[in-house]
């Protein structure tokens, strides 16, 4: 299983610590334990968030695994009415460009 902190997910974009409008990427159960303790406002923070919060911690501690925590992150920005958008291919790298070759 992976390292907690390299644990990935599909990517989303969220709302939160962003100009109105734009996504911050989320792309590991890291971030989204980060996201809910360190970045979710406060008068937001319903039972949804706990749930989140809960299933993070159980997938952190390789109790869960990081699709559910993702699923609960998600209803908990829903719950919240924070903009969430979790089409992962909206929010993947562009593919690396190959350098020109010298001649």
């Amino acid at each position: 299983m992976p390292d907690p902190l390299e644990m990935p997910i599909r990517r989303f974009g969220i709302a939160i610590g962003v100009e109105a409008g734009g996504f911050r990427v989320v792309t590991s159960v890291h971030d989204m334990s980060k996201l809910l303790v360190e970045g979710w406002p406060e008068d937001r923070r319903g039972d949804a968030w706990r749930v989140a919060v809960a299933s993070c911690h159980r997938a952190l501690e390789r109790q869960s695994n990081a699709a559910a925590a993702r699923e609960a992150f998600i209803m908990a920005a829903n719950a919240s009415e924070i903009a969430v958008d979790g089409n992962h291919e909206r929010f993947e790298p562009p593919p690396k460009r190959e350098k020109p070759k010298k001649r």
